[in-house]
């Protein structure tokens, strides 16, 4: 969603995102989005420096809008966090955890596979982002944003890890996980604290496995089971046929092997030599992924054959290439601009043929 960062007053940028929502209907992180364009002009305390940026990332005034929004988060989801900060910021995509480094990452935390790296990369985005304009400028903030955001996940992830207790994965054990399904833009998407569609959630429930089968085993009545028993079947699914080694790998880390241990293993079977921080990053990324869109390749199949007779809209396609009927959604057709609007080959088709 492009906005007009030319109107600089309240009342300008209010009258352009009334006559917005008429016609447009926007998502939830979109909705933040235009609170965050229309509080901007609010903050009149900026530094002359911060003046001579034409919309700087963060101000003093936005920063303590960060810490008052963090206070309420923090106590709307109390039961769940226990007194410790990075629960939930690991099971949800939210725009109210710290975007940027106001909190020093310490020598230690730069120890911290993917920490060191992702600071250099900002290094660099934030050197082209002086002298970048327009819509570069734009990208390059957005980059920046988010590798401070997956910077403070890791580091939240890594504290996790380290302090987990028996009393945290009891209580998740039994806590209910409701799921509902809304359909935006024909995507699937869920508010679900757990749901399988967000790879930080995929993530966060392999990292944590073992401990959370163990306490669910005998609760046939909670929902902890039985999302893991999901979780087991579209990992196999995504992974098991189509990428063995990643299988092997989520195997071996789910069983406790260590990086090194890994490196060694698909070294002897196939042959192959990489860095345990490469290991790390397939499981705290690739992996995840691939199950989160496995997860999306369902839901969209269930919302065709579970719809197509009373919504017109809802079209099937024949792949020119593998003769498979698959719904004509741009997760299984690549878009084109011919009549269809989408292309005659499936996308496992041209990504094979491609390869």
């Amino acid at each position: 969603m492009d906005l007009d960062y030319t109107l600089t007053t309240e009342e300008e940028r209010k009258e352009y995102i009334d006559s917005l929502l008429k016609t447009y209907s926007p998502t939830t992180n979109e909705l933040s989005l235009l609170a965050d364009y229309l509080l901007f002009t609010r903050d009149c305390n900026q530094t002359k420096k911060e003046r001579q940026e034409n919309y700087p990332i963060t101000t003093p005034n936005r920063e303590q809008t960060i810490d008052k929004r963090q206070i309420s988060y923090e106590g709307l989801v109390d039961k769940l966090e226990n007194g410790e900060d990075g629960i939930y910021s690991l099971m949800t995509d939210s725009q109210e955890m710290k975007l940027d480094n106001k909190e020093p990452l310490t020598e230690e935390d730069k120890k911290i596979p993917g920490i060191a790296e992702g600071l250099k990369v900002i290094e660099k985005l934030e050197w082209q982002y002086k002298n970048a304009t327009g819509q570069r400028r734009k990208n390059l903030k957005k980059a920046i944003i988010e590798t401070w955001k997956q910077l403070y996940l890791i580091k939240s992830s890594h504290k996790m890890a380290l302090n987990i207790s028996t009393n945290k994965t009891q209580y998740l054990a039994n806590i209910d996980i409701p799921e509902e399904i809304e359909w935006i833009d024909g995507e699937p998407w869920s508010e679900s604290v757990l749901t399988l569609l967000n790879p930080d959630n995929v993530s966060f429930l392999l990292q944590y496995y073992q401990p959370l089968k163990q306490e669910s085993w005998d609760l046939l009545e909670t929902d902890m089971l039985w999302h893991l028993i999901d979780l087991e079947n579209v990992a196999s699914a995504a992974l098991e046929q189509k990428h063995p080694l990643l299988w092997d790998i989520l195997i071996w880390k789910v069983d406790g092997r260590s990086n090194k241990q890994i490196q060694e293993l698909v070294l002897k079977n196939y042959g192959i030599n990489h860095t345990e921080q490469y290991y790390s990053s397939l499981w705290r990324k690739r992996i995840p992924k691939l199950i989160s869109k496995e997860v999306k390749r369902r839901y969209i199949l269930k919302h065709y054959l579970n719809n197509y007779k009373t919504d017109s809209s809802l079209n099937w396609k024949v792949c020119s290439k593998c003769g498979k009927i698959l719904p004509a959604h741009p997760f299984f057709f690549p878009k084109n601009s011919n009549k269809e609007g989408f292309y005659s080959q499936c996308r496992e088709c041209r990504n094979r043929k491609e390869k």
